[in-house]
């Protein structure tokens, strides 16, 4: 993680960074607006209707795109840096793949982020049809990404804020969050606390 913070520290150089220390409730609302990116994700009927399948790709892919984004602002912000630049954050996504941050799958396939950073305006891109199962195992994928994503970040975060900080933040949220999945990464990673 060391590696991590240097980037960081780069980052506070960056256009549009400022080093004011962050308060832990600008990290909970950066974290509380990824994870309602991700249960929207998350929250996809499973459903055999080909037309309707295709048509929640359209809103998959932006989903996804603001859970790592705005996780990503959390892992920034609980050090201080406050950067709101989403081309400023995607740069830092890629360099933190390349550097290994995300393990050795997203280094070896180049910039794992791409997919989901050409979904930054939802009206440029269209995703090709799919079958039912085509579409169906898309959205499965992604879903896996952002969740691994959001175990990494909130690992970083919860290692700068403390257990019982991390707790007191996950014990403020609505109950669908608290009870549903973020409660149980939580649980996860306070696990290994």
């Amino acid at each position: 993680m060391s590696e991590l913070i240097k980037t960081l520290e780069a980052a506070q150089q960056m256009p549009g960074a400022t080093s004011k220390c962050p308060e832990q409730t600008s990290v909970g609302k950066l974290l509380l607006n990824a994870w309602s990116a991700e249960l929207a994700l998350r929250i996809k009927p499973v459903c055999s209707d080909r037309d309707f399948l295709n048509a929640s790709l359209n809103w998959s892919f932006p989903q996804a795109y603001f859970a790592v984004l705005f996780s990503a602002r959390a892992v920034l912000a609980i050090d201080g840096i406050r950067i709101a630049n989403p081309e400023v954050i995607e740069s830092l996504l890629s360099r933190w793949a390349t550097c290994g941050k995300y393990g050795p799958i997203y280094t070896q396939q180049g910039n794992p982020f791409a997919d989901l950073i050409q979904h930054r305006l939802t009206g440029g891109f269209k995703p090709q049809r799919l079958s039912g199962p085509e579409a169906a195992a898309l959205h499965i994928k992604l879903t896996e990404k952002i969740h691994a994503v959001g175990i990494i970040h909130e690992t970083y975060i919860l290692n700068r804020m403390g257990s019982e900080a991390y707790r007191n933040l996950v014990d403020s949220l609505p109950d669908y969050l608290k009870n549903g999945f973020v409660g149980a990464r939580a649980t996860f990673l306070l696990s290994d606390d």
